[in-house]
């Protein structure tokens, strides 16, 4: 009954784009330095009711039906002077309902994914968020410590609002992100520099993430996984107008006593031993054309290293066209493209040739959570609507399928514990299939007011081979309806 009443409530709210207030920008984004001293205290809360039906076990497995309830509020302060910058923020999330018997085989959505991190139906936690130093050493130069977000593609604002709206919905995070949709949420200890110059930007940081995503015990550094980013950011007009294009590398070490090996071997695990090196690039382009814009986005990533003692070799690619009508009603906004992370033919061989995306925010290419951009082939369209400034609408229509029937459906985005027996990925048998189905999706973001906005989601997935070899129903929904207030 409940799934029914959000489903109405959806309906009547209309379809939505990529949830803006739900995703706040961190505290204290790139920018300019502040040439006078200002304080501002900020106060957000979300509130959120999730309902699953999951793919039907067969009979002995778990329930695939449920709704819980949960909300988190973070309350912070930025300060901003000529020289420096200070941020910080603490943050307390509450579940209701979470299902005790939702999983079987393997977590059945979401909310068996809280239960089974936190052992209990109203997993809650206070910790800190943010709490970090930015100082501003002129010529460009800035260094920040402490605890605080970090998005990768997203190290360089390009001045371009167009060119930002694409980044920040189809490069931002793909390898390194907060975990944003998911209640606990990530951030990173550490240190970085940026340097910022007319025509470049260049950052380098080195870190280590915080326990979060699904982990109640949020907050808690994880001090076996360290990771090294750099990145060089081409502006727009440097090389090509209206071009942001990107270089990057970073280098993942992880170490932790966790007892999971997420691949196709079947091999146990006292402990992690994953080192990846990733090198790529990335292109966002929005050209004048007409009555709007055409868009592109490329992007390309190769890895080498070792796997639990296996030599790592992988890659992704991507590749995005679109075209915005801006000066028509709604502003319709139509795009296209592809995704392909590779994955592993052989598990009795020494090497292993899964695609890891490190720690990414996964719900920005996965909007129902259900996989990840591992051993994967996703062709889509989307279709963006504006009718009103305080109404958008996304719509997405994906085909999905396995690279290689040899490896796994996985699932997950990244790590969230620095101890236990969840790796932060996991991974069904393709039971020699490779269809994984057809996935149909809309979100809704509607403006109230100036401080309160409420957005939601639907989606519906048909199972393919992979899905029906596996569970006796082949249909999956996801619905969730969320309200975020801000002060």
């Amino acid at each position: 009954m409940i799934r029914v009443v959000l489903l109405f409530t959806l309906l009547a709210a209309a379809f939505g784009t990529e949830l803006r207030a739900q995703t706040p920008a961190p505290p204290l984004p790139s920018g300019s330095a502040a040439q006078v001293q200002e304080t501002r205290w900020f106060l957000r809360n979300w509130t959120r009711v999730e309902s699953w039906h999951y793919f039907d076990p067969n009979p002995g497995g778990g329930d695939p039906d449920y709704t819980d309830i949960a909300n988190r509020l973070q309350l912070g302060v930025e300060h901003r002077a000529p020289r420096y910058d200070v941020s910080g923020a603490i943050q307390y999330v509450q579940f209701g309902g979470l299902p005790t018997g939702a999983t079987g085989p393997g977590p059945l959505g979401t909310g068996a994914l809280y239960f089974d991190q936190s052992g209990r139906t109203d997993s809650h936690q206070v910790y800190l968020r943010y709490l970090n130093l930015r100082l501003k050493a002129g010529g460009g130069l800035t260094v920040q410590a402490g605890r605080f977000g970090y998005t990768s593609g997203a190290e360089s604002p390009s001045g371009d609002p167009k060119i930002e709206t694409v980044k920040r919905l189809r490069l931002d995070s793909r390898l390194i992100g907060e975990f944003e949709w998911a209640l606990y949420q990530r951030a990173f200890d550490g240190v970085r520099a940026d340097l910022d110059r007319p025509r470049w930007h260049a950052t380098a940081s080195a870190v280590r993430p915080t326990q979060g995503g699904f982990e109640d015990a949020a907050g808690a550094e994880i001090t076996r996984i360290d990771l090294v980013t750099g990145a060089v950011t081409l502006k727009p007009g440097s090389v090509l107008r209206h071009t942001d294009w990107q270089l990057f590398a970073n280098r993942y070490n992880d170490t932790r006593p966790v007892q999971a090996r997420p691949d196709n071997t079947n091999t146990p695990a006292t402990a992690v031993d994953v080192h990846i090196n990733t090198f790529g690039s990335s292109v966002a382009g929005v050209y004048p054309k007409g009555s709007g814009q055409i868009d592109v986005v490329g992007w390309i990533a190769v890895q080498t290293g070792t796997w639990y003692g296996q030599s790592h070799r992988a890659s992704a690619q991507a590749g995005e066209l679109g075209y915005q009508w801006s000066k028509t009603a709604w502003r319709p906004w139509l795009r296209a493209g592809f995704f392909r992370a590779s994955g592993d033919a052989g598990p009795a061989d020494n090497n292993h040739g899964t695609f890891v995306p490190i720690m990414p925010t996964v719900r920005k290419y996965s909007l129902s959570t259900v996989y990840s951009m591992m051993n994967l082939d996703d062709v889509f369209v989307h279709a963006f609507l504006n009718p009103s400034p305080k109404l958008n609408v996304r719509v997405d229509l994906h085909r999905l399928a396995l690279v290689t029937s040899e490896d796994r459906w996985y699932s997950g985005s990244g790590a969230t514990q620095k101890t236990g027996t969840n790796f932060g990925y996991a991974g069904r048998r393709s039971n020699g299939a490779t269809s994984l189905g057809t996935m149909f999706e809309g979100s809704t973001d509607r403006a109230i007011s100036r401080h309160w906005s409420v957005n939601g989601y639907v989606g519906v997935m048909k199972g393919g081979d992979v899905v029906r070899r596996t569970f006796a129903g082949g249909w999956l929904t996801f619905v969730y309806l969320e309200s975020v207030v801000q002060f």
